[in-house]
């Protein structure tokens, strides 16, 4: 004969259940719960925190990051510091600043094909906001500045420029451009055509209308020979771009 059993401390599989002493009835439910699912929610709290957590670490460490680099830029003064730059940083957006500036240094030391590369990399990656045309305008003069061999591009790099941005303020070197491209041609008289046309224009530009006299005395005086005539010809492919030596950062 089989003894009667409370059916409170009976459960299947033939396993008891073991009450608290004194639990109220109320929470038997959560009692239950906790022993059935405790662990697993012990776990995964556990984890969420340790992903805040390193979400919350990740993003001061890359403020961090950020914060050293654009300080590191704006202290760069040589071609060596922002080549370091570049190659610690090249791959954030204060990277891309740094090779704008590395392009322009590059090109004051007339290492042109190397500016070229520079630019056209920035372009490609995205230059910092506000900058783009900058590095369009560095591009076209690193072209110019390359040799009889590429005035061409270098005369569609002007003429796109200007199709692009023709509101910008660096239109009025782009136009000057395209002029020292003809003179380097031997076309002077269709260059001094277009200097005069440019002049009028700029009557209420004190210095813009400075370089343009400047420019069209150097190209009355321009008599083509084999020596690259860039610097004779006129300062303004060095002071065109003079945006870029300015200090573009990104967070």
């Amino acid at each position: 004969m089989t003894q009667e059993q409370n059916p409170k401390t009976v459960v299947p599989e033939n396993k008891v259940v073991q009450l608290p002493v004194n639990l109220p009835l109320e929470l038997i439910p959560l009692y239950d719960w906790w022993k059935t699912n405790g662990t697993q929610f012990i776990i995964q709290t556990g984890l969420v925190v340790i992903l805040v957590g390193s979400v919350l670490g990740g993003k001061q460490y890359y403020d961090s990051k950020v914060a050293t680099a654009n300080q590191e830029l704006l202290k760069a003064s040589t071609t060596e510091e922002l080549e370091s730059l570049v190659s610690n940083y090249g791959r954030w957006k204060v990277g891309n600043a740094a090779r704008l500036r590395l392009a322009k240094s590059l090109y004051d030391a007339e290492k042109y094909d190397e500016a070229l590369e520079a630019y056209d990399l920035c372009l490609k990656k995205g230059a910092p906001v506000g900058f783009e045309e900058v590095a369009v305008m560095g591009r076209a003069l690193c072209l110019e500045a390359a040799g009889a061999e590429r005035l061409e591009e270098a005369a569609k790099a002007y003429a796109a420029f200007i199709a692009k941005y023709p509101e910008h303020f660096l239109v009025t070197q782009a136009q000057m451009g395209q002029a020292r491209i003809l003179a380097l041609q031997g076309k002077k008289a269709e260059a001094a055509t277009m200097l005069e046309t440019l002049k009028a224009g700029k009557n209420n530009d004190p210095m813009a209308e400075m370089a343009i006299t400047q420019l069209q005395g150097v190209i009355a005086r321009y008599e083509p020979r084999n020596a690259s005539p860039l610097t004779e010809l006129s300062t303004a492919p060095v002071t065109a771009p003079t945006t870029v030596t300015g200090q573009p950062t990104n967070k």
